[in-house]
């Protein structure tokens, strides 16, 4: 696998092709350092390149501890933490710049709340951390301290319903965005909690 940086009109200036990628499937950019985290769900590891597309270093391995992967997919990093939608545990993953553990959010289970196939995943300025839980059609919001404030969703095609969602943004202003895969649209909600 490789990665195709782009400038703002979506034209190819580069590209990142290194042999230990083998499927890449979440990016995020560290604002201080510039270095590119990478999830490779393929090798059940974090990958970090430098601005100059050089491999910095390697975070986790396949396995089920704090600070190990199985198919991470979504990646965030807000607030000096690196989010990891480690999907195929379960949970998503809060780890510091250097790749140390920080904390978990989720748990694997059978209600709204639960995480059995996270993807999307962000925080914003206030510490909420949002996390799309694609098997059960929702967004679940979480406080900084892990716990579940509020889902949003579930499964159908009306306003306010989700299928099979996958991605998530957030313009850290008023304004969340949620890739809704199978419904075909991008549904965007205003965050009226805090002050602005």
């Amino acid at each position: 696998g490789y990665l195709v940086r782009l400038n703002s009109q979506g034209e190819p200036v580069g590209r990142i092709d290194h042999d230990s990628l083998r499927r890449p499937t979440g990016l995020a950019r560290d604002p201080v350092s510039g270095e590119l985290y990478v999830a490779d769900s393929g090798s059940h590891d974090i990958k970090v390149f430098t601005a100059l597309g050089e491999l910095a270093r390697t975070i986790g391995r396949r396995g089920i501890e704090e600070g190990q992967f199985n198919g991470p997919t979504h990646l965030s990093f807000a607030n000096d933490r690196l989010y990891v939608s480690d999907t195929l545990n379960s949970r998503v993953q809060v780890l510091s710049p250097a790749g140390e553990p920080v904390s978990t959010i989720g748990r694997r289970g059978l209600y709204v709340g639960d995480l059995v196939r996270p993807k999307g995943v962000m925080a914003d300025r206030d510490g909420h951390i949002y996390v799309i839980e694609s098997y059960y059609d929702h967004l679940l919001i979480f406080n900084e301290s892990n716990e579940l404030l509020l889902p949003i969703g579930g499964t159908g095609r009306e306003a306010g319903k989700f299928f099979l969602p996958a991605g998530a943004w957030t313009d850290n202003g008023s304004r969340l965005f949620v890739a809704d895969m199978f419904n075909g649209r991008v549904v965007v909600l205003d965050y009226l909690g805090g002050a602005q």
